[in-house]
């Protein structure tokens, strides 16, 4: 494979039974070993712009995907809970004929990638959790303002008001929450408001917000019940558990000891919540050591 080849991102979609298409972006050669990369909220598959070329010049095929109701990909009115979407990735590495991959979920991202591979652990390698947490497992915590938790769970959650007050807004709305001092970017510059402006655009576009807050209204309702009853059974597989030192800390490990056996842990220093942007070299380095460890 040519260094051309390394850094090629290319742009495709991939149309599932269930008549959902998602859209993707993959760098590195369709031959090598694939690392799925899922994306937190508010953002889209352009979180990983920094990380899937350095993976890919690693030597691996890396996917990143919008999920359902983000950035390109379809915005059907239901079907927001975990497992729901987490079985879209499993249609989608049906169509691309993939057998096994590492899976990489950062926020959001990674409550997806805990049913997918406690559902179908025969098609992930391994599982690494960056800077999440799971209803049922102890995020309820972090939902509650009168522990110290984040008010925007139960904003996003209470319906159509969220979408109308943020409606015309996206920009403003999202800039926030990349740059509040809890649970933000510890180095600003990290995601520029040019960057912004794509998350921003994401949201606006039809059914935009309505399917991003649609994630958390299911986080109670549905995801609860559903993490407990996958987590009577631990995971077996291969599984690193990533905080940042100015994010959760220790919050994802901590997540992963009650549902993984053996998990290891691993936090980023000098970083905030949104990892795969403001510290790509030092996340790369990392996650390639965790594979060829694992492998």
């Amino acid at each position: 494979m040519s260094a051309d080849d390394r850094n090629e991102v290319r742009h495709a979609a991939a149309f599932l039974p269930n008549g959902l298409r998602l859209h993707l972006t993959e760098s590195g050669s369709q031959d090598a070993e694939a690392i799925l990369l899922l994306h937190g909220w508010p953002q889209t598959s352009y979180a990983w712009r920094h990380v899937a070329p350095l993976l890919a010049r690693a030597g691996y095929r890396a996917i990143a995907v919008d999920l359902r109701g983000f950035g390109h990909s379809s915005k059907p009115p239901d079907g927001y809970d975990k497992k729901t979407v987490a079985r879209d990735l499993h249609e989608l590495l049906d169509s691309l004929a993939i057998q096994s991959c590492w899976v990489v979920g950062h926020d959001m991202g990674g409550q997806v990638a805990y049913p997918f591979v406690a559902q179908w652990p025969e098609r992930a390698k391994g599982l690494v959790f960056i800077e999440s947490g799971l209803p049922g497992f102890g995020q309820e915590n972090a939902m509650n303002v009168a522990q110290g938790g984040s008010w925007h769970f139960g904003f996003n959650a209470a319906g159509d008001i969220a979408e109308a007050l943020v409606a015309g807004r996206e920009h403003m709305f999202i800039r926030h929450m990349f740059h509040r001092d809890k649970v933000g970017l510890w180095d600003r510059t990290a995601i520029l408001e040019a960057d912004i402006a794509v998350y921003a655009a994401a949201a606006a576009a039809p059914g935009g917000l309505r399917s991003m807050f649609a994630y958390y209204r299911t986080l109670l309702s549905h995801d609860l019940q559903d993490n407990l009853a996958l987590g009577r059974r631990k995971l077996s597989l291969p599984v690193l558990a990533i905080g940042a030192e100015h994010g959760y800390r220790a919050a994802s490990l901590s997540t992963m000891e009650r549902v993984a056996t053996n998990p290891e842990g691993w936090i980023v220093p000098n970083c905030g919540h949104y990892v795969p942007e403001e510290c790509p070299d030092q996340l790369a380095e990392r996650l390639v050591s965790f594979f060829r460890n694992s492998s």
